[in-house]
């Protein structure tokens, strides 16, 4: 709802005529599959968040004495006191994996299926950490334990560079917005002005260009910014 009622007001900003929807939403339909993609990494970052909040406190528990699948009930009790929200994606997760371990399943399997579902790769190597040291023995402690830092250095090593990115993320919208508002304030100002875009053929063309153009400088940074971890 909130997505055709941007586009019928971009239409009516730039074309003054309804009838011209259908090639906006041409020009700008490549951008709607990044902006899912985004949707998705944000979804991703907040379960990476989630995560390494998980790590923290499973951390401090087994440093405690308790063992693997009690410290991962612990870290469910302070994550329902550290999230308000009581529907959030990673609670649900960490519900899932309780559930799973009173259903006797193990914890490596369980995180395994939380990586798959969630798509984070430093769940995966968890779980094979915890596979490895069950298997092969040792000190299960003292190793999941320095495992968890080593991922922890990395989501915080990636979260400071999302960080710095922020401020440049901030930048590219509102250059790629300023066509769009200057169009806007001429139109509110002197509507004569920028009359001959809105009553010729010619001028619907630019104005498409112009849209065009300005699809092309977002898939252009967004290649710039897009950074893989």
């Amino acid at each position: 709802m909130i997505v055709e009622a941007g586009l019928i007001l971009l239409n009516i900003l730039c074309y003054g005529d309804i009838r011209w929807l259908l090639l906006e939403q041409i020009l700008l339909f490549p951008c709607f599959n990044v902006l899912k993609r985004k949707k998705r990494e944000k979804e991703k970052h907040l379960y990476e968040k989630g995560f390494q909040n998980l790590l923290q406190s499973m951390m401090t528990s087994l440093q405690a004495g308790y063992s693997l699948n009690n410290s991962c009930r612990i870290a469910l009790k302070e994550l329902e006191e550290l999230y308000q929200d009581q529907n959030n994606p990673m609670l649900r997760q960490m519900r899932r994996i309780i559930q799973g371990l009173d259903l006797h399943i193990t914890l490596e399997q369980l995180f395994m299926e939380f990586a798959e579902s969630t798509g984070l790769e430093e769940a995966k190597q968890f779980a094979v950490v915890i596979e490895i040291v069950r298997s092969t023995g040792g000190n299960m402690v003292e190793i999941l334990k320095r495992t968890m830092q080593h991922l922890k250095y990395k989501m915080d090593t990636e979260e400071e560079i999302r960080v710095l990115l922020s401020g440049k993320l901030f930048e590219k919208n509102i250059m790629l917005s300023m066509p769009f508002f200057i169009l806007l304030y001429l139109r509110l100002a002197n509507p004569k002005y920028v009359e001959c875009f809105y009553n010729t053929i010619l001028g619907h063309l630019v104005m498409s260009g112009m849209i065009g153009i300005t699809v092309f400088c977002f898939f252009w940074s967004e290649k710039i910014m897009n950074i893989r971890f």
